[in-house]
């Protein structure tokens, strides 16, 4: 059974479909961790960026597609409206991408989400500006990023330049990342989601704002450091601001090895294959940062 619904959209279904008991409702938001809230702070513990420096975002829109709920390959719940959203500015907590009502109690097996470049056919929630949703069209991006490096005596360092003083350096990124995250489990538990038989569940589609300062890519249980230090160096022509294409334009071999010294990263293992310049370093990151229910896991899969 395949339905699509809209932003906020009450969906009915029959109980009937597979059902292990009577019916029960099941509601899909999308939940920013607070690390995109609240931001990162300097410090030494395993959740604050090692290098000095805090990080705070101003915007944080991301193209959220393809939410799908499905039931041992028979029941099917799809939303397949693309819906922009601004995870720093919500009204509330969480965002809500679908609701059903009276649909089959039981497990749910398969959640799926990904992530897309806008189009013109794509929701724009209240929380984006028309202008940033515009660029983002135009662009061809999925999500657009901006905010703020802060350090009192911080600074940067391009590769191939000199280092200059740099207490704040701004960063504005418009970047595609297409994904999709399937599979979706919560930290410890079965993959899925239970809808209790006359009862509500929640289906929290987490995004995580810190992978773009990991010093690695996430494998299994491995631990890694945030690092900030990296994108203060990549403003390289000095104007305060990181952008889109400084990142693109940061490449070769040598280059990225002063942007990413081996002391401190490793760049094996990133979706999509080697890293050729700093904006694929963002874009294999972003690619990774979809959960489940917080800290649960997703697999990851590139089109």
């Amino acid at each position: 059974m395949r339905v699509g619904v809209g932003a906020l959209l009450t969906l009915g279904l029959l109980s009937g479909c597979g059902g292990d008991g009577g019916p029960g409702s099941l509601v899909v938001v999308l939940e920013p961790e607070t690390t995109i809230t609240d931001g990162l702070t300097a410090g030494s513990g395993e959740d604050d960026v090692v290098d000095g420096w805090t990080v705070t975002f101003d915007t944080y829109v991301v193209s959220v597609s393809g939410v799908t709920i499905a039931r041992d390959g028979e029941d099917d719940l799809t939303d397949p409206v693309a819906k922009v959203v601004d995870l720093t500015a919500l009204s509330g907590p969480t965002f809500e991408l679908l609701r059903a009502d009276d649909i089959a109690a039981g497990r749910w097996t398969d959640v799926r989400y990904g992530t897309s470049a806008v189009t013109s056919g794509a929701w724009r929630d209240a929380s984006v500006s028309q202008a940033d949703f515009d660029r983002m069209v135009a662009e061809g991006c999925s999500y657009l990023i901006r905010g703020t490096l802060a350090n009192a005596s911080g600074q940067s360092c391009p590769p191939g330049g000199s280092c200059r003083a740099a207490a704040s350096v701004a960063f504005d990124l418009c970047v595609d990342a297409p994904v999709t995250y399937e599979e979706c489990s919560p930290e410890g538990g079965r993959p899925g989601i239970v809808v209790p038989s006359g009862g509500s569940a929640t289906a929290a589609l987490t995004l995580h704002g810190d992978h773009v300062f990991f010093s690695s890519f996430p494998a299994g249980e491995e631990v890694v450091a945030r690092r900030a230090q990296w994108l203060a160096d990549a403003d390289v022509d000095a104007d305060g601001t990181v952008t889109t294409a400084e990142l693109a334009g940061i490449s070769g071999a040598n280059a990225l090895s002063a942007l990413f010294p081996s002391a401190s990263y490793n760049l094996a293992n990133a979706p999509g294959g080697a890293i050729t310049d700093a904006l694929d370093f963002v874009r294999a990151q972003l690619q990774t940062q979809g959960h489940f229910q917080g800290e649960g896991e997703c697999a990851f899969v590139l089109p």
